[in-house]
């Protein structure tokens, strides 16, 4: 095995392993275009990530109710999709939206079916930013 070094018409240098007769470039040669994919991969997967979708959460509701909701949220047992309120418009779910997400609730009722977007749905959270309850008006 032997060192080979080249210079390229662009003036860089690169070193040239040769192994029984064989020639074979440095892997040092491409780290420059092996980090450049990698840095463009991992901006790709960052950006893509920061772009979340918001929770969903389909809300049964008695057939004339309108007015505020109140659904408690991270309650362990209880359905995380789906929850059926009572008459006053309380309800729970297992469904624990976290710091950045939001939430779309999607309101099914015997007469009417209609989905409230995550702008018109306020999250209440603690201190420490964990979700304590969903509230949202229904409409008429």
């Amino acid at each position: 095995m032997r060192d080979v070094w080249l210079s390229a018409p662009s003036g860089a240098i690169h070193k040239m392993l040769s192994f029984s007769g064989e020639t074979h470039l440095s892997i040092r040669s491409n780290l420059f275009y092996l980090s450049a994919a990698v840095l463009g991969t991992l901006f790709w997967m960052l950006s893509c990530g920061a772009s979340l979708h918001p929770d969903q959460l389909t809300v049964h509701v008695p057939k004339m109710f309108s007015g505020r909701i109140h659904v408690i949220t991270c309650v362990a047992g209880a359905p995380a999709g789906e929850v059926t309120l009572d008459e006053q418009g309380l309800g729970k779910t297992s469904l624990c939206p976290a710091v950045d997400h939001s939430v779309e609730i999607e309101v099914i009722r015997s007469d009417r079916h209609y989905k409230l977007d995550s702008t018109e749905v306020r999250i209440l959270r603690a201190g420490d930013g964990v979700s304590t309850s969903i509230e949202a008006q229904l409409p008429r």
